[in-house]
């Protein structure tokens, strides 16, 4: 990815549509990949924490292993375009069904969509109204903020141009008010791509909060594997 003295901090010589468009071309360099980390989370009905390794291949396909204290097997969460698969293993439970918003959200305590569960895991914000002009193009602390029209709401996002990661994504009522905020810190670069190390999604109004973080991480691995077993014996349901 390009240094800070490669992307120059000034709006008027990098037209927004160019800086979008280095951001994907560097977002896309990333297709597979596995790590290790931690994830907490916190909501009003429950919070907890637990470490995980995952395999991922975009755009498709994200497979997590969550691991509890003391090394007790918690889950496996496998998601795709057209199935997913959570497994309770505290409770010998599976449940199974399309990624709809509603079946997503009865496995995960947040209103996150599929796509923003594999940009939560790799630390990817893209600018989903690329199509329009922004409201407006500026320097905030050194890093290019873009503002556009989100329906009636507002959507910001900062963008670092050291490594063209997206690093502050927030979205806004028309009062103002912050429906859902991301932040990403620090970097892991491998095999020509690069992603954030740490990860934090929040929805202020709701009192719900995701963090991720990988204590390690490659990049681009050559084969990914998605294999997982069920037991024969788990109580299934359908979505």
């Amino acid at each position: 990815a390009p240094r800070r003295s490669e992307v120059a901090l000034r709006p008027s010589e990098l037209p927004p549509s160019t800086l979008i468009k280095l951001v994907d071309g560097a977002d896309a360099k990333l297709v597979t990949m596995t790590g290790h980390g931690t994830i907490s989370f916190e909501s009003p009905e429950v919070a907890g924490s637990a470490s995980f390794d995952l395999t991922l291949r975009k755009p498709d396909s994200l497979l997590v292993a969550f691991e509890g204290p003391f090394g007790i097997d918690v889950g496996t969460l496998f998601l795709s375009r057209s199935r997913f698969v959570m497994y309770n293993s505290m409770e010998n439970n599976v449940i199974t069904g399309v990624p709809t918003a509603g079946a997503i959200r009865s496995v995960v305590p947040f209103d996150l969509t599929y796509d923003q569960i594999l940009d939560a895991f790799t630390g990817s914000f893209p600018v989903a109204e690329k199509a329009e002009a922004p409201l407006s193009y500026t320097v905030d602390d050194d890093q290019f903020r873009l503002v556009y029209a989100c329906g009636r709401d507002s959507c910001s996002y900062w963008i670092d141009p050291a490594d063209l990661l997206v690093r502050h994504y927030l979205r806004q009522d028309s009062q103002g008010q912050v429906l859902m905020e991301a932040t990403t810190s620090g970097t892991i670069e491998d095999s020509g791509a690069r992603m954030p190390r740490h990860v934090v999604v929040s929805f202020p109004g709701e009192k719900r909060r995701v963090s991720i973080h990988f204590s390690k991480a490659q990049l681009n691995t050559p084969s990914v594997s998605f294999d997982f077993t069920i037991p024969a014996n788990a109580h299934r349901t359908v979505r």
